[in-house]
């Protein structure tokens, strides 16, 4: 049954960008591509696919614990699931990729992205924490930090909290089954190793913001960190297709007190979104469309007929000739008549 169209957020996201860019003419996002600078964009261009690189190796090193070590498979969810996110609000298809491997693994998969999702949310909020000291008094960050601090055992903690899962639907022999593998899979002494991965890509990808807004407007690092998370939090709420026109608008917004203009604002935060969001879902569908072809092509390859047959050079040595080898006619037998 086909799925209904979201019209709220395709009506949202239609009006959001209407009213940003009536707030923001499009002479001023002109002008500030005009006086891009390329060296921040090549850095921005170079933390990017530094980030890429992270996603990808931990969603790897999580599928190998999980018993799945083939990098073929872990890119093939991976992005399967970046091209689901383009296309469902707040990025929410990302949780889609346990769609691209078998139905019996589906399950263990859709449990290994939500602690992967897990372990992003909480890199993110590290980010938050971190901004708290740039935007509100010591003691309101402190505060926050604190907080931040009593969730710590709570990451950490998720393979016993899986394992506890399994032991309460044990009833449930699927279920049970994954939840014990994914606990068994993933200990809580391996949890730190991902929780860095999951800081340092979070870090690599504020350094491309941050060069992406150096390469419209000399902005600083601090400002990067005082805006950036809640640019994403906005983009990722499920209100518009992948946080188009939220996003921008929030980063328009959070910037102008930092005498950041609002064209550089929205393009770099419109070129975020074709970095980080658009590259990845348009290699997972040119990957998707690529392997749904390759079978036909093969299958039209086996069975096409062969109707051109192969040239074979004349062997001379075998050709029937009336001479002999001593270039000499053959002697004439009895009756042959003239001609011979």
């Amino acid at each position: 049954m086909a799925r209904p169209i979201p019209w709220r957020q395709v009506v949202l996201s239609v009006g959001v960008t209407g009213v940003t860019l009536w707030r923001v003419p499009f002479k001023n996002l002109r002008v500030a591509f005009r006086n891009l600078e390329l060296r921040s964009l090549l850095l921005a261009v170079f933390c990017v696919l530094v980030l890429l690189v992270l996603r990808a190796y931990k969603w790897h090193c999580l599928m190998t614990a999980a018993g799945k070590p083939r990098l073929r498979q872990s890119l093939r969810t991976l992005l399967g699931g970046s091209a689901l996110g383009l296309i469902t609000p707040g990025r929410l298809g990302e949780l889609g990729r346990c769609l691209f491997v078998r139905k019996n693994d589906r399950t263990q998969v859709a449990l290994l992205t939500i602690l992967d999702r897990a372990l992003d949310v909480w890199a993110l909020l590290t980010l938050v924490g971190a901004s708290l000291f740039l935007l509100v008094p010591h003691p309101a960050a402190v505060f926050g930090v604190a907080v931040w601090l009593a969730l710590l055992p709570v990451l950490l903690g998720l393979p016993g909290l899986l394992a506890y899962l399994s032991k309460v639907v044990r009833r449930s022999s699927h279920f049970h089954g994954h939840l014990a593998e994914i606990a068994a899979a993933v200990p809580p002494a391996q949890m730190p190793r991902y929780a860095i991965m999951a800081l340092g890509a979070m870090w690599a990808e504020l350094a491309a913001f941050f060069f992406l807004l150096r390469a419209f407007s000399p902005a600083d690092f601090t400002t990067a960190v005082a805006t950036y998370p809640y640019i994403v939090l906005a983009g990722d709420l499920p209100l518009s297709f992948s946080g188009v026109g939220v996003r921008e608008g929030a980063a328009a917004l959070l910037l102008s007190p930092y005498a950041v203009p609002s064209g550089a604002a929205v393009d770099a935060a419109l070129l975020w979104f074709v970095f980080t969001i658009l590259f990845p879902a348009v290699l997972g569908i040119a990957w998707l469309v690529i392997e749904r072809l390759r079978p036909r092509t093969r299958h039209s390859d086996v069975h096409a007929p062969c109707l051109d047959h192969p040239w074979r050079p004349l062997d001379i040595t075998q050709a029937h000739s009336p001479l002999s080898e001593e270039g000499t006619p053959p002697p004439c037998e009895a009756g042959c008549g003239p001609s011979c």
